[in-house]
């Protein structure tokens, strides 16, 4: 499944869709690029569960028609929550001294964002036909909204920044 978020896999789409228009132009030949690749993609599924391949993909810092527990771990910046659900755990420290940047996006799924009250977070959240809940009690639906616990201070420099996206899904913020 991995194969389908992956850059070849879109560059190649993106190719065969320039060689279908030219040869549209100039042949007047149609062919149904997005047909085909819709019908494999779903063949590749198949073939994943006759196989007994999982399609269900649930890694260290992403889940896919799934569902998983994730804490946010040094190195990893980055996590995503497409057609599943998750657990995010953002209680720990922040190591260093330096601002610690973090992207979450749920797309079409459900992510529960656990904070710390006492690690300096702010929650930057971005929502489109979404349902976000904030500790604050702020829920938003479309646009952008910022949310600052209380260990937040001026001029302190280690902060963890989370912005989170969420898309056709549903996110709850809950501090402890």
């Amino acid at each position: 499944m991995e194969f389908l978020f992956s850059g070849l896999f879109w560059g190649i789409i993106l190719i065969l869709c320039g060689i279908s228009i030219i040869v549209r132009i100039v042949f007047h030949v149609h062919i149904p690029i997005v047909r085909i690749v819709f019908a494999l993609i779903l063949v590749y599924l198949g073939i994943r569960v006759l196989v007994g391949g999982s399609w269900l993909c649930s890694q260290r810092n992403g889940t896919v028609f799934g569902s998983s527990t994730m804490s946010i771990a040094s190195g990893n910046n980055e996590y995503r929550v497409i057609f599943g659900s998750s657990t995010i755990d953002a209680t720990a420290e922040v190591t260093g001294s330096s601002s610690e940047h973090i992207s979450i996006k749920t797309i079409f799924g459900q992510s529960r964002l656990t904070i710390s009250s006492k690690v300096p977070t702010i929650v930057r959240v971005n929502s489109a036909f979404a349902d976000a809940r904030l500790p604050d009690g702020n829920t938003l639906s479309f646009g952008q909204t910022v949310y600052k616990n209380t260990a937040v201070k001026e001029g302190k420099s280690s902060v963890r920044e989370i912005d989170a996206k969420v898309i056709f899904g549903n996110l709850v913020v809950v501090e402890k």
